[in-house]
């Protein structure tokens, strides 16, 4: 099965990466292995490393095998060492193989050059800790063979090989790694820019290397870091392997201006892997740093595309503050919620359209949100609107932090909370009054007496009325005529007491009424002008006209004093005043 997949899908690249193997390694056995010791720039390794990253996993035991196979070709070709080709071959293929499994586990496998984090594993991983591991068997085994240092000959390796991957593997990356990897050179018009850039760049790289007489090795960098930042990763790996190629045509040849160094060919050749290892720790972080700027902007335009969308169009309006609390941007929804022309609020203190009760605050919570730019921070605040009158918002507001974690702006959505706070004062009017007179309920003037008996120095009196004779009234004229006569006489309380004076209806035709910081005498005639106004009044129904009467009962509050305490002297004083022929007002005996 995997044959058949591998035959219609990866035998042709199969058999590309083993030729591109072989001839790359004959050739750095041929070329760049000093007497006696191992090749000094080894590639061969960077087309299976490419292979094993880009390709199916059907292909990669393929790739493998071929490469081995590969590997042996080469050296029993060219190599005086060709007893030891299985050797040479399972430490080659065993270098590319640790490689991609360190790679995998360190999470440099997607992507390699991506960003400096993966370019840093791929470094470590490829060009230092595979070559150093696998250069342990060569070097072990060339001792054994002719008495080789196990030190030089592992050195040479660690460098030729690390240093061979390095440059080799994103050229192969970029030609059998996909578009992922060739992107910059699929954008139109591209061919021309090519052609002059791989023009400068092969031009100045082959002057460079073609004289001996100065010292002109910087000249290269100047085209290859205009490659670099025209074609990023494609410009930076193909430029260094240019000039790995010309520059080591002309070093092993004895051409150059390293020949003006005064020592032997393996020092030049040495020399010449650390000119480049400087091009290859130049370009490639350089490019790797601009694909990640570019994909930054890219990211941040995005973003704030739809961030203006999300702005221009939401119904909450969207506010962009300094630290100091002024206007940087409001979109459009302000002119809706608040009457603003947005254009005209840059600049200004957004503290200048608080209510002034809440301005203090919400300059503490802006604070805030400038000290914790971590948090999401929700607070509800009066604002004027455009045309003066006061309502009610909520404001979502988060910090926004620079590179260094410095607070640079303050983001804030600002919501229209005016329906919700109608509809939240309309429940609790509906919780806490008579739904049929408009005073307070049973249970709320409870809760209003026991929050002032509960005060030190609590001061005031506490009435109870009660309709003399109601149960007439609804069997002579009806139940709508005493509901009328119930309105009646909550229309007189609220006409004839004071506003801080708490009425309520505690049940049928009984209500109370709370006098905070009355004296009993003063609280006494204001029940008289109620108990007057309403004898006086005439009831017009429907069903006929009447009148009726109030008594009350009246008992001044002291400190310490129960809540239940009080209605019962209260309702004694009531009961009193009935017992004396209703229609009057009695003060609790003391």
């Amino acid at each position: 099965m995997h044959a058949a997949a591998l035959n219609r899908n990866g035998l042709g690249l199969v058999l590309g990466v083993a030729i591109a193997y072989f001839l790359f390694a004959a050739a750095a056995i041929a070329f760049t292995r000093l007497s006696h010791n191992v090749a000094l720039l080894w590639i061969a390794n960077a087309p299976l490393l490419a292979a094993l990253l880009t390709r199916p996993p059907v292909e990669r035991p393929w790739h493998v095998i071929a490469c081995f196979a590969a590997s042996i070709a080469a050296t029993v070709s060219v190599s005086p060492y060709s007893a030891l080709s299985p050797l040479f071959a399972f430490a080659n293929i065993g270098e590319a193989l640790l490689a991609y499994l360190l790679l995998r586990r360190f999470g440099g496998a997607e992507r390699p050059f991506d960003d400096l984090r993966s370019l840093a594993i791929f470094i470590a991983a490829a060009g230092i800790a595979a070559p150093l591991v696998t250069g342990l068997l060569p070097g072990v085994a060339l001792w054994a063979f002719q008495g080789t240092s196990p030190l030089v000959s592992g050195s040479n390796w660690l460098v030729g090989h690390g240093l061979g991957t390095l440059i080799g593997t994103p050229v192969a990356l970029l030609a059998i790694g996909g578009a992922a990897y060739r992107e910059r050179f699929a954008r139109p018009h591209q061919p021309l820019r090519v052609l002059w850039v791989a023009a400068l760049l092969l031009g100045i790289t082959g002057l460079c290397f073609a004289q001996d007489g100065l010292p002109l090795l910087f000249l290269p960098l100047l085209p290859l870091v205009i490659a670099t930042m025209i074609f990023r990763l494609a410009g930076a790996a193909l430029g260094v392997f240019a000039v790995a190629m010309i520059g080591a045509v002309f070093t092993v040849s004895g051409h150059g201006p390293i020949q003006l160094i005064a020592d032997g060919e393996a020092f030049h050749l040495q020399f010449f892997q650390f000119y480049l290892a400087v091009l290859f720790l130049t370009a490639m972080p350089f490019a790797t740093m601009i694909a990640e700027k570019n994909r930054l902007a890219a990211a941040v335009a995005e973003s704030e595309a739809r961030y203006r969308l999300i702005a221009e169009h939401a119904s909450d309006a969207v506010m962009v503050l300094d630290r100091r609390g002024d206007v940087l941007f409001a979109s459009p929804a302000v002119r809706e919620i608040g009457g603003y022309d947005p254009a005209k609020m840059i600049g200004q203190s957004s503290f200048a359209f608080i209510s002034e009760p809440d301005r203090e605050r919400m300059r503490a919570a802006h604070a805030h949100t400038l000290g914790e730019p971590d948090r999401v921070h929700r607070i509800e605040f009066r604002a004027v609107t455009a045309a003066g009158v006061p309502r009610w918002f909520e404001s979502t507001a988060r910090a926004v932090t620079d590179a260094q974690g410095e607070v640079t702006t303050v983001v804030t959505i600002v919501r229209d909370l005016s329906h919700r706070k109608a509809r939240e004062a309309d429940l609790e009017r509906q919780a806490t009054t008579d739904s049929m007179t408009g005073v307070l309920n049973r249970r709320a003037f409870q809760k209003r007496l026991a929050e002032v008996a509960r005060e030190e120095s609590v001061t005031g009196v506490l009435a109870l009325l009660d309709l003399d004779h109601f149960k007439q009234v609804n069997d002579r004229f009806g139940h709508a005529a005493g509901d009328a006569a119930l309105l009646t006489f909550a229309d007189v309380m609220r006409g004839k007491l004071r506003q801080e004076d708490a009425i309520g209806r505690l049940g049928g035709e009984e209500f109370a009424v709370l006098f905070p910081g009355l004296t009993a005498d003063a609280a006494l005639a204001a029940c008289e002008r109620v108990r007057q106004t309403l004898e006086d009044t005439e009831i017009v129904t429907p069903q006929g006209s009447f009148r009726i009467t109030v008594s009350i009962g009246l008992a001044a509050l002291c400190p310490g004093m129960a809540p239940e305490a009080v209605f019962r002297q209260s309702d004694a004083a009531l009961y009193r005043a009935k017992a004396l022929g209703r229609n009057r007002s009695e003060l609790a005996a003391v």
